[in-house]
């Protein structure tokens, strides 16, 4: 749904590119998550729980991942390293444009895509990621799954445009504060669905939907905003070949 959203809301001649590739785009946009499931070391790229070691805002983390342009240390590898691999991968992806390395570019996009959709989901940013700590086990699965696949017909995503990032590091911290930000909405909701009642309770998930359904809406535009800008970022960045020739 992102990729889809994410390649409608690029500049040609980028837009045209991506869209002789949305086939692919689409059909493997849950690879990572494939992936993780067989290898364990893959897991930690789709989550990145900065409360754990800093305080909201996360200025310390600011000061290290975008001014200093450090790396993950061990401890922060432990909470995910997300942030870092959104990065890796849009760079990737740059150098597989200007290389002409079209097969390359395509599983490159995917996986950016992938990191990037992962970190605008606020319960990837939390280390109370699926309500373990609060009694309210399986919210994950609720809102990322359950509600929108219960809403997503009825949806037309407006993301805002795709723009160049000359600071990528940058882009990706706000992307990230910002989706923490939103996190208590998503607790929130769910408590006052649950509110006298139980899980077993059909009417919860119903209430819980309403609630949150504008909110998983937004943040699914964030996602197509946010994927379309590294995309196009990535291409400015590789100097804008020529696109698709011999693909």
């Amino acid at each position: 749904m992102v990729n889809t959203a994410a390649v409608n809301n690029l500049p040609e001649p980028l837009k045209s590119y991506f869209q002789a590739s949305l086939g692919y785009l689409v059909e493997h946009a849950s690879d990572p998550d494939y992936l993780a499931r067989e290898n364990p070391q893959e897991r930690p790229h789709h989550y990145t729980e900065v409360e754990a070691y800093d305080s909201y805002p996360f200025a310390a983390f600011r000061a290290q991942f975008v001014d200093q342009r450090r790396g993950p240390s061990a401890r922060q590898l432990e909470h995910g390293d997300s942030v870092w691999k959104i990065e890796q991968f849009t760079l990737r992806l740059s150098e597989d444009l200007r290389r002409r390395r079209w097969n390359e570019a395509d599983r490159d996009a995917v996986f950016a895509a992938h990191y990037a959709c992962d970190l605008t989901q606020p319960l990837h940013t939390v280390v109370n990621y699926d309500g373990q700590l609060t009694r309210q086990a399986g919210i994950h699965a609720r809102f990322e799954t359950t509600l929108v696949n219960a809403l997503a017909d009825g949806w037309l995503l407006r993301p805002q445009p795709a723009v160049n990032e000359p600071d990528l590091r940058a882009r990706i911290f706000r992307e990230s504060v910002d989706s923490y930000s939103q996190r208590q909405l998503i607790f929130a909701a769910d408590r006052i669905a649950l509110d006298g009642h139980t899980y077993l309770d059909p009417q919860v998930l119903r209430t819980f939907i309403q609630i949150d359904g504008p909110l998983a809406r937004r943040r699914l535009e964030a996602a197509a905003a946010f994927v379309s800008s590294l995309w196009y970022t990535a291409w400015l960045r590789a100097g804008k070949p020529a696109l698709g020739k011999g693909k």
